[in-house]
């Protein structure tokens, strides 16, 4: 089975993303084949996100856990689940300069921050990939609350350590762009052709991608370099 699925054909799912950034091949052997391998390091990862959603919605003090919460953005046409959004009480609705910053809470009373936090296996990264999908979380989250979030976190199992992510406008450029290109690679229903890079070796569609077998590795890398063009990647 394949956990990122498309539950609305009109939407991609919000990890779409993130496997764009990473390989756009792998984003279409996913998103647009419904091709699906797990291996130890999906298996691992699959593992942290359902200890995280097992804990359900709780509230320490001024911070409300809600996990596995269902977002979903008309606007850029995504849709997905949060592993974690932390809402902080706040005494205001409205930050210094007039805007709404945190919503009422069903239920609860006063206003809350949101603030995504997602859960990754491994460790920082040095492309904006999961930078990206968290900043998605967000998008959704300000439409569907219409607040504004400033930022959130990631968590990275390797490091036990959270790095905070700023959602300037760099990233919301970065990560409407390639919501447009994710949309426009599923609309195509084409797999781009296949770029052997140090990361293919803990992919677990390895197999069924097969870079090693194709030729013409350079032209692979210039499509690549094409597609992202413009979005800062």
């Amino acid at each position: 089975m394949n956990p990122n699925a498309q539950t609305d054909e009109s939407a991609a799912m919000l990890s779409a993303l993130q496997h764009y950034l990473f390989c756009p091949r792998q984003c279409a052997l996913i998103h647009v084949e419904g091709v699906w391998c797990e291996n130890y390091l999906t298996a691992a990862g699959r593992q942290l996100h359902e200890r995280v959603d097992r804990k359900g919605g709780e509230t320490r003090k001024d911070v409300h856990l809600a996990t596995a919460l269902r977002l979903t953005s008309n606007r850029l046409g995504l849709t997905g689940i949060a592993d974690m959004v932390e809402f902080h009480r706040q005494e205001k609705q409205f930050d210094a300069n007039g805007k709404c910053v945190a919503a009422h809470l069903p239920g609860r009373t006063g206003f809350w921050r949101p603030f995504p936090v997602e859960y990754k296996r491994g460790a920082p990264k040095l492309h904006r990939a999961d930078e990206v999908q968290l900043c998605a979380q967000a998008l959704c989250l300000e439409e569907m609350l219409s607040v504004s979030i400033v930022s959130g976190a990631l968590f990275y199992g390797e490091t036990r350590r959270r790095t905070d992510v700023v959602f300037d406008e760099a990233l919301r450029t970065l990560t409407e762009d390639v919501a447009r290109k994710v949309h426009e690679l599923i609309t195509a229903g084409e797999t781009p052709p296949p770029v052997l890079t140090k990361g293919c070796k803990a992919c677990s569609l390895l197999d069924q991608c097969r870079p090693e077998g194709f030729g013409g590795m350079e032209s692979a890398r210039r499509w690549i370099e094409n597609q992202l063009e413009g979005t800062g990647a």
